[in-house]
This record gives structure tokens, sequence and C-alpha cells, in this order.
């Protein structure tokens, strides 16, 4: 996938900022979700697609590690977030996705930053969360979510 076929990042005006892609990372779970203002001007969060964690457990696979070398755990989760990775720039490409928020917990975030960000490179913004949990109601009114429609600051 070339990096061309996405939109650079623009500033935005908070009149302009109606519209907000995220992602909810987990170590079996990543969620792409759209948040949009109503004419009312409240959140209304839709889930887009999911991916799950279908790489087999390889404990059986790999002997156990000694001395901190890293666990059969911590090998699956970073296969899993190269998927996550390759997913998410397949729906960005998918839905002309310019700026996106991925929210996972800190170690995720450090495994995910591991991986070649390819296509997403500069649009991806992360934020520490782990939001995985909440239903698009409770996202709707989650501060963190709420937040992503009012532009950043360059």
């Amino acid at each position: 996938m070339s990096e061309s076929k996405l939109r650079p990042m623009t500033h935005t005006t908070p009149d302009q900022r109606v519209h907000a892609w995220f992602a909810l990372a987990g170590t079996e779970t990543c969620r792409l979700l759209h948040c949009t203002l109503t004419a009312q001007g409240t959140p209304n969060v839709v889930d887009d697609a999911s991916i799950k964690n279908t790489l087999p457990d390889l404990e059986q696979l790999r002997p156990k590690g000694d001395n901190g070398a890293a666990s059969h755990e911590d090998e699956r989760t970073r296969r899993f977030a190269g998927k996550v990775i390759g997913w998410l720039q397949k729906r960005a490409e998918h839905h002309d996705i310019d700026r996106l928020f991925l929210f996972a917990p800190p170690h995720l975030l450090g495994v995910l930053r591991t991986i070649p960000p390819g296509s997403l490179k500069g649009h991806v913004e992360e934020l520490k969360g782990d939001l995985m949990s909440l239903n698009v109601g409770e996202l709707a009114e989650h501060p963190m979510i709420r937040a992503l429609m009012v532009p950043r600051d360059s």
C-alpha cells in the first residue's frame, strides 16, 4: 500500500471537526469506530469493524523463556500488533481516513510502536487508555472521546 493513498493530516477549526475515527486496541481485539456530531451537537459513536486475535497460543510450541526472555504471550501480542497495524492500514485506505486516534493500554502501545506503521505514519495519534470494555453509548459520553471532536493545536 502506498502512502500517497492517504490524505495528509489537515488542521481543522471547531466548526470543521464533526467526525473522528478512532481505534480501541487490546491484546485480544481491536475495534475501529467513528464519532460524529448530531445536529444538536452531541456525539454519536458507531462501531465500524473489529478484528480478533485468533493466533494460536504458542505455549506448547516454544520453550519457556528464562532470564527475562520474551514469553509466548509477549510473542503472541507482538504478532497480533502486526496484524492490527496491517488491518488499520487497510481500513484507513478503505474509508479515506486522514487522522486516526488509537487508544490502547500503555504496554500495548509500546508493542504497537515497534511495528513499522507503513501508510499510517503521520496519520495516527496514540492515546493511553483502555476503553475496550465500553459500549458505543458509554464511549459517546466518555471525556476522551468527546475531546476528539475538538481540534488539537498544531
